[in-house]
């Protein structure tokens, strides 16, 4: 089933224009051809944009992410020099932690602005995928965040379980344009529920599934490798 390309893809307003997904500001300005597009209302085009602004950054300066995520931090500087507050909120918990022998900084992320920029996203693939709307939530999980008692203060970390399941799932790879910054995968679950496994700058891993009113606990739905 197509989509109703007349309106938005996440609300029932008339759409006015055509979000990226992901944003665009993610992409290297040589890497934003036949980029992946729904349509949208002016606001869910526009009303997250600061949103997308701070998770950009974030992702961007992640520890191990790869040569498209350098290019795209030369764009998140200049976001720092344009708003020192921006950069200052960014990273007012930043502290020295060693990971792997090596010293690096780590700081806490917004996790309610990240979840909206996601789900946002999520809202955008389902679209794409199945020809209609997510009547319902997000969940989101990022495999890739360290819990911050562990990293800051060498506690258990009490998501290590919940890390293994996000990594174990057999997903079915989708067509994108550019890997190396953005690809996804999902798996169509028991009950009609989708799990989206998203990666970003072949580091940053990002878990959503979908959220009815009716929601399966998350251990009966997984489809985990033997």
């Amino acid at each position: 089933m197509m989509p109703v390309v007349n309106e938005c893809y996440m609300c029932d307003a008339t759409a006015t224009s055509e979000e990226h997904v992901p944003p665009e500001c993610f992409f290297p300005k040589d890497s934003r051809t036949s980029l992946i597009k729904v349509p949208s209302c002016a606001e869910h085009n526009e009303a997250n944009s600061k949103d997308v602004e701070y998770v950009r950054n974030v992702i961007s300066t992640q520890r191990g992410t790869n040569e498209a995520a350098a290019k795209i931090f030369e764009t998140t500087k200049r976001s720092f020099d344009h708003s020192p507050r921006l950069a200052a909120r960014t990273f007012r918990t930043l502290t020295s932690v060693m990971i792997d022998g090596e010293e690096t900084g780590a700081y806490r992320v917004d996790l309610p602005r990240h979840r909206r920029v996601m789900a946002a996203i999520a809202y955008a693939l389902y679209f794409l995928d199945y020809g209609k709307k997510h009547r319902g939530d997000w969940h989101i999980f990022t495999p890739s965040f360290g819990y911050a008692q562990s990293v800051e203060g060498g506690e258990p970390d009490p998501w290590e379980t919940l890390r293994r399941y996000a990594e174990s799932g057999h997903y079915k790879s989708m067509p994108v344009r550019y890997p190396e910054v953005f690809k996804y995968g999902s798996i169509e679950a028991e009950q009609g529920q989708i799990i989206y496994r998203f990666e970003f700058y072949e580091s940053v891993v990002v878990s959503a599934w979908t959220h009815f009113t009716t929601f399966a606990p998350l251990a009966s739905i997984w489809m985990p490798t033997h």
